[in-house]
């Protein structure tokens, strides 16, 4: 078959050219078309004007122009610390660093702040909580140990013996007390009783330390240790009779006496 060969279109593909044609020649005798007007775009309102001069002036800062600054970080407050409340309920400042000469000072200084309050006349001896309101166990440990070397300094033989049962009168005799008063629903702590009843052995210390000296006049020796008998029921009375119901008063103080002529009469015996 040869490119100049034709081939006759069938008759309705002819008729769809035709008609085509004619569409594309009215389209152009009638113009182009009317595109419909846009809707014009609607009036802007107006905006009503707010005034704040009737609620004061406002605290709120305006807003910043950029969006890109950032606002100041502020710092949270500092929390207080209770290491340095010596006087307060927090803890007692760390002493585990402190020269050994602060921390000996420190306690021979409170051994004779409780002495003062609890042995010599002043205003503080009918409170109970302000008298031993910080008590210890060393005033008391030191005026035992030193009654019982002083009667064994005095006793002429078995010096050993001597101090090994002072030693445990006084420190037993401590502990029955003690609880002889918490027994009879005594107001008071354990130790703080203990530290009381071992402070209160002051007045025998010294009229020990004066038998000592003055072994060979007996009359001496019963003055001293009828004097230092007074002594320290007088400043253990207010104190274990504040300790327990008044009703029950007879109870607590009658041993506390019994064991402090135990001891005078010790000092007195020993020669």
């Amino acid at each position: 078959m040869l490119h100049d060969d034709t081939i006759p279109l069938h008759e309705s593909s002819q008729s769809d050219i035709d008609e085509i044609e004619n569409l594309i020649r009215a389209s152009i005798q009638s113009g182009p078309s009317t595109v419909p007007a846009a809707k014009p775009p609607s009036p802007t309102r107006a905006s009503i004007p707010i005034s704040l001069s009737h609620y004061g002036p406002s605290s709120i800062p305006p807003p910043s122009k950029s969006s890109n600054q950032k606002s100041p970080l502020i710092a949270p407050p500092p929390i207080p610390s209770l290491s340095n409340n010596a006087g307060g309920f927090g803890s007692r400042p760390n002493t585990l660093t402190e020269p050994v000469y602060d921390t000996v000072k420190r306690d021979l200084m409170r051994i004779v702040n409780n002495l003062k309050q609890v042995v010599f006349p002043n205003p503080f001896r009918e409170d109970l909580g302000m008298a031993l309101r910080d008590w210890d166990l060393w005033g008391p440990f030191f005026f035992i140990v030193f009654l019982g070397l002083v009667l064994s300094w005095s006793a002429s033989v078995k010096k050993s013996d001597v101090f090994a049962v002072a030693f445990a009168l006084l420190a037993a005799g401590a502990v029955i007390l003690t609880s002889n008063v918490l027994l009879l629903g005594g107001r008071i702590i354990f130790f703080q009783s203990l530290s009381l009843l071992g402070y209160c052995l002051f007045p025998l210390d010294v009229g020990a330390l004066i038998c000592m000296l003055n072994y060979r006049n007996a009359m001496v020796k019963i003055i001293v240790v009828t004097i230092t008998l007074i002594w320290s029921s007088w400043a253990a009375y207010p104190f274990m009779s504040a300790a327990v119901n008044p009703s029950r008063k007879a109870l607590a103080l009658y041993p506390l006496f019994l064991m402090y002529v135990s001891v005078g009469f010790l000092i007195i015996a020993i020669n």
